[in-house]
């Protein structure tokens, strides 16, 4: 017989469930409400300043999770950071804000290592450039995706190269109106679109390769 006046708030899950297998009780009948996962929408509410930016990332592919991520910021600082792991069929949520009280914008790059789940080896790595600037009479939000070498580093170098669109053949680089980015790779496929606002908001999608 199992004593329900054993068990607290701190006892392991699996206790539970080894508890509810001997009461022939299926485990989700104890086990914890999952936590819905957030949007882009919901995150960019939170946040107070009027120049920033909120990526949602949606990891489509079978064959790899995103890992080890990196940021780089050459205006404004992360607010939310990112998930440490994006697996497949998941969605995770971070974003990037202004500094307080200064006329700059949220600018700067994402990088995820792209992890190959049956052969256990990164040999590339998933790049985001956004750019979201302060004045938007003289400038327009700018977003860029692309896949590089995985020795290439989350830097000054590699932003200035995403921003001004030089050596697009590692990448696809737009000024921003709603419109969508498609950049293929040589394993994967990248979607990305990103608003035109000050509080902007970017969605990334991750595809294996598609018909080629």
């Amino acid at each position: 017989m199992v004593d329900a006046a054993h068990f607290t708030v701190d006892t392991p899950v699996f206790v539970l469930e080894q508890a509810l297998w001997r009461l022939h009780l299926p485990p989700k009948a104890f086990s914890p409400a999952a936590k819905m996962p957030e949007t882009a929408e919901a995150v960019s509410a939170t946040l107070t300043t009027n120049r920033n930016c909120t990526i949602e990332i949606t990891n489509v592919s079978g064959s790899f999770c995103l890992i080890n991520p990196k940021v780089y910021m050459s205006s404004g600082f992360c607010h939310h950071p990112p998930q440490p792991t994006v697996r497949t069929t998941k969605t995770e949520v971070c974003s990037f804000t202004k500094d307080d009280n200064t006329a700059t914008g949220s600018v700067g790059l994402l990088t995820y290592d792209l992890f190959h789940m049956q052969s256990r080896v990164c040999s590339e790595r998933l790049v985001i450039m956004f750019s979201v600037p302060y004045d938007h009479n003289l400038y327009k939000n700018k977003l860029a995706v692309g896949v590089v070498e995985h020795s290439r580093a989350c830097d000054k170098h590699l932003y200035n190269q995403l921003y001004d669109g030089k050596d697009l053949s590692s990448f696809t680089h737009s000024e921003t109106h709603g419109c969508g980015l498609e950049y293929k790779a040589t394993y994967v496929d990248l979607r990305a679109t990103m608003s035109s606002i000050g509080k902007a908001i970017v969605k990334v999608e991750l595809y294996d390769k598609m018909g080629r």
